[in-house]
């Protein structure tokens, strides 16, 4: 098992492009390394959450929990751990006795039964594949924290029906892998690098050997394919891609400043507009 801990006051390579109310503090329980990289920094990078640790052991788990006045609003827990499938749900548990009103959303690469079972009758606040969430972690972590709902993405959900689980009121299934705009590869990988990683442009030049002006050039083709050029222009409304209507209100008010701005704070700002679309997933309540 990896022994990772990241405290509260240790600093990521990714960061937010503005100060925005990151409110909803997350412990994250992850053993696969790839994994925990690719939910840290989208986690890191959205303005609603902010990573307090990411643990991977006992002794990890035990410095977090000594750190005092330590808040924890959100525990995203891995269910697969080789070895020791117990682990996970124990420092849940633990986390728990500490921070009572801790909020858990569980992820899998695969949904068993069992395990949904468990969290359902242990009343946790979700059950999504890793796969099926894409870049929208953040945004299920705001679901279960911010409207107590439980989050299901389309397999966990598949399964629930299958065995006949009954499933909370408030359920939604999310999909975070919906296609957004007619990107290219060069463009899928300019988003996911230059907007949702938020990697500087002359760094990306390096790592892609391309020239930075091409990067720039590929980024506003992005801009222009989610639709941002016609949303500053008023000829859409971003109703359209957003659902949320928090996330909506947030987007609106960057909106709203961008007119006004100079170049360099406008490039960061229309990155995190962008970045908002990129990581808005299809959102349907289970009736």
């Amino acid at each position: 098992m990896i022994v990772r801990a990241v405290l509260h006051n240790c600093k990521r390579k990714v960061s937010s492009p503005a100060p925005m109310p990151k409110d909803i503090h997350v412990l994250m329980i992850e053993d696969d390394p790839f994994a925990r990289d690719l939910m840290g920094m989208l986690l890191t990078r959205d303005w609603r959450t902010r990573i307090v640790a990411e643990v991977g052991s006992d002794d990890d788990l035990q410095r977090v929990l000594d750190v005092p006045y330590q808040r924890i609003d959100a525990i995203v827990l891995d269910t697969e751990v080789p070895g020791n499938p117990e682990w996970p749900f124990q420092a849940a548990e633990l986390t728990m006795r500490k921070n009572p009103d801790a909020k858990v959303l569980c992820t899998a690469t695969r949904p068993e039964p069992g395990v949904l079972e468990r969290i359902l009758s242990g009343g946790l606040g979700g059950y999504a594949s890793k796969k099926e969430l894409g870049y929208s972690l953040a945004a299920a972590v705001a679901q279960v924290v911010k409207s107590g709902r439980f989050v299901l993405t389309e397999s966990s959900y598949r399964l629930a029906l299958q065995v006949r689980q009954e499933l909370p009121r408030e359920t939604v299934v999310f999909n975070g892998n919906r296609p957004v705009a007619n990107l290219t590869p060069r463009e899928e990988e300019i988003a996911r690098l230059a907007i949702l990683f938020n990697h500087p442009h002359r760094d990306l030049s390096d790592e892609l050997l391309i020239r930075a002006d091409q990067v720039s050039k590929h980024v506003s083709s992005v801009y222009s394919k989610l639709g941002l050029d016609e949303i500053l222009a008023g000829e859409l409304e971003p109703e359209i891609y957003i659902q949320d209507k928090l996330v909506l209100n947030h987007f609106r008010r960057i909106l709203d400043k961008v007119s006004s701005q100079s170049s360099r704070r406008k490039t960061a700002d229309m990155a995190t507009l962008a970045f908002h679309l990129l990581t808005q997933p299809e959102v349907r309540e289970v009736i």
